[in-house]
């Protein structure tokens, strides 16, 4: 399964794996902050460490962020930590949370190269 939102406690698994298409995470984004549950929570991993292949451009990064921008004015507080290991999908990453991090000051970023580090990160003072 290319994406696979994984519902937890306190938070929510948001994996992605295969090739990665805009079309792809658009439509997990949308899954993702669509979701009532979205309320409730006080994380988001997103862990592309699956991804095999990279389709998304530089300029794709503004639509996520955007996003974000959105969904932080009703969550007010959240951590996210993305886990990748492909230096394509690492550098948008850091684009994705330069740009979010400004804009969305209360939010938390972090980039991980395994999951159990994002993990780690995620648990520490909820």
């Amino acid at each position: 399964m290319p994406h696979q939102l994984t519902w937890e406690k306190k938070g929510v698994l948001s994996q992605y794996s295969g090739p990665f298409t805009e079309a792809l995470h658009t439509e997990g984004l949308h899954k993702l902050f669509g979701d009532p549950r979205i309320d409730t929570i006080q994380y988001i991993i997103g862990d592309y460490s699956g991804v095999n292949g990279n389709l998304l451009t530089e300029e794709y990064v503004d639509y996520p962020v955007a996003i974000t921008t959105g969904a932080a004015r009703y969550l007010r507080e959240l951590k996210v930590a993305l886990v990748a290991r492909d230096p394509d999908i690492i550098k948008l990453c850091h684009q994705f949370r330069e740009l979010a991090q400004s804009i969305n000051a209360h939010w938390e970023f972090q980039i991980f190269e395994n999951i159990e580090s994002a993990r780690k990160w995620v648990n520490s003072k909820l």
